[in-house]
């Protein structure tokens, strides 16, 4: 093994800290994808520039798609690569309505495919289809769907506050509220397949907390969920941690997701009661101290805690639509939260929680969601209807701004600053060897000896973050993640992602300078670029711990451990290198 150059890893760290997209990545169980929201307005629905609005088009929170985003498989049905679920092509395939039960006894009868366990999809699945950008249908554009009707879906969720409903989602904008399931029809898309483990999974959907199932008058018909069909009966979805949630002072931790959730949920009426001066002139809320406020007073009053630097943190902002749902637990209600949460004040009955995303059909009119029942709809954003704030900071996220948030703080980079870097890129490094040949001629029987060259090119070194930061060999994670920069003047897509190759250094206490370097045998199990010259690879947790337990001496843990990834373009010419560090423990 040839020797290396010792690594500069904290010079390493902070070029990589700068130089990267604004993207978190904790491999939480289940974390939230984007909302598709990439569009500001203001009051009156005049498109805006959105730096600096705190708007979900601002922030752009959440896991990126893939591009492309839907598979197309030619037989009836269409993968979708950010969940792994596989849906019905025909978007109405029953030809028409039918009530809840109908719904469920129909998907029973598909051979779609040639699959013959198509169901009934849960909230969370149904839901994942929208883009909140779009409206009629709200779904991502290019979709390969055919007969998308612009109506509502039934899901397989029943509610939990009205037992003889269950939620619907209608594809024109996203509403999500339940229907009576004995009077009301509405459409069927079935799905199959799972979506945690295959190759075109970016994301995990997690489990709506729904176990009971119930006949369509609403009587609890629990001893009798198996073979229903419905949610509580298949219970599809990602396992929630348990514990869920890690209190940090006034901070609470969503093991599930990632995100970080102020611990008082109407922290303004508590923290900051004369930001309120907003009356609400229906539902019997006359009160300005209620701590409800317009959505532009949400926005504002959030910009006010990082201005304060709350909990020492200056990037909080308003929840998008998802993140907010990403709380709901479907079998509850008053509040739907997981139960035992440590959070306090949550506001139920009449009162909802802004989200940062606009509505996709009336730009002037932003989403909200019920903690009562689960429910979310749009409202106006005037002095009509002030609903209540809940900030939330952390995940994964890219703002339009010129500031480059982490999970601990955010540092500001101006636009035209150049970032040095200790390893810069050299396009075409060479090393040259001259050997001593020795040549025989016959004739003359004398030996010449004549040099020749031999070029060898050295790999390009590029920037690699691994995540997480922290890496537990007890902890059963689906995932490691590296997040690749390349060189300028290289593009993500022309890597060979067969060719990725993770490595360690073998005892590989970071300050050793072991140099002698152990490669996994495996490829990764998932890779997609999410800028022009930036990759996201998913490694296979349980083969990378098992790089790290054959290769590292476990005597010296917890210690930092030199990781090191390489790859190929697909032209199978040159070769490059990245470097980086995490902190592993037993």
């Amino acid at each position: 093994m040839n020797k290396r150059k010792p690594w500069n890893l904290l010079a390493l760290a902070a070029a990589l800290t700068l130089l990267l997209p604004a993207f978190v990545w904790a491999t939480y169980p289940a974390e939230v994808p984007r909302t598709g929201q990439t569009t500001c307005y203001d009051s009156s629905g005049a498109v805006i520039s959105c730096a600096g609005t705190g708007q979900d088009g601002d922030w752009l929170a959440g896991v990126p798609w893939p591009d492309p985003r839907f598979i197309d498989n030619a037989d009836g049905t269409v993968t979708d690569k950010l969940t792994g679920l596989e849906w019905t092509k025909d978007a109405n395939p029953a030809g028409g309505s039918k009530t809840w039960q109908e719904a469920l006894d129909y998907v029973k009868t598909l051979n779609t495919g040639g699959h013959n366990d198509w169901r009934m999809p849960n909230v969370n699945e149904l839901e994942s289809l929208i883009n909140a950008q779009l409206n009629n249908p709200a779904l991502p554009q290019g979709h390969p769907f055919t007969n998308v009707q612009p109506s509502s879906y039934w899901s397989s969720t029943p509610s939990a506050s009205v037992t003889s409903g269950a939620f619907i989602v209608d594809m024109r904008d996203d509403f999500l509220f339940f229907g009576v399931m004995l009077l009301k029809s509405y459409y069927i898309w079935p799905v199959r397949a799972g979506q945690c483990g295959s190759d075109n999974s970016v994301i995990c959907l997690p489990k709506t907390g729904q176990t009971t199932c119930y006949d369509s008058a609403g009587n609890n018909i629990n001893i009798t969920c198996a073979g229903t069909g419905q949610d509580g009966d298949l219970q599809e979805g990602v396992d929630w941690p348990d514990p869920r949630f890690t209190v940090n002072g006034d901070a609470v931790t969503d093991s599930l997701t990632g995100l970080v959730w102020a611990k008082n949920a109407n922290l303004m009426i508590t923290r900051d009661p004369a930001f309120d001066t907003d009356y609400h002139s229906s539902q019997s809320r006359e009160s300005p101290n209620d701590g409800a406020v317009t959505w532009q007073h949400a926005l504002d009053y959030v910009a006010k805690l990082n201005s304060e630097n709350y909990l020492n943190h200056n990037d909080w902002r308003l929840p998008n639509r998802r993140e907010l749902r990403s709380l709901v637990d479907y079998a509850r209600y008053n509040p739907t939260l997981h139960s035992g949460n440590p959070f306090t004040n949550v506001q139920t009955g009449n009162y909802s929680y802004w989200s940062s995303t606009t509505y996709s059909n009336t730009f002037w009119n932003a989403y909200v969601v019920s903690m009562g029942y689960g429910t979310s709809h749009y409202l106006l954003d005037n002095t009509s209807f002030p609903e209540c704030v809940w900030p939330v900071r952390a995940g994964q996220l890219v703002t339009t701004s010129s500031s480059t948030t982490t999970m601990g703080a955010t540092t500001t980079v101006s636009p035209t600053t150049t970032v040095p870097s200790t390893t810069t890129p050299v396009i075409s490094s060479t090393t040259t060897t001259t050997q001593m040949t020795t040549t025989t001629t016959q004739s003359a029987s004398t030996t010449t000896i004549q040099p020749t060259t031999t070029t060898t090119v050295q790999p390009t070194n590029a920037k690699v973050d691994m995540k997480p930061e922290t890496i537990n060999l007890k902890r059963r994670a689906q995932f490691i993640v590296a997040i690749i920069k390349l060189p300028e003047g290289y593009k993500a897509g022309d890597v060979d992602v067969e060719s990725i190759k993770l490595c360690i250094e073998k005892n590989a206490v970071a300050g050793q300078n072991s140099m002698d370097l152990a490669c996994g045998d495996f490829k990764p199990q998932w890779a997609i670029s999410f800028s022009k010259d930036s990759l996201l690879v998913k490694f296979p947790n349980q083969r990378v711990l098992d790089l790290i337990a054959n290769n590292v001496d476990m005597n010296s843990l917890p210690a930092m451990v030199s990781f090191l990834v390489q790859w190929n373009l697909k032209n199978g010419g040159h070769q490059f290198e990245a470097t980086d560090t995490d902190r592993v423990i037993t």
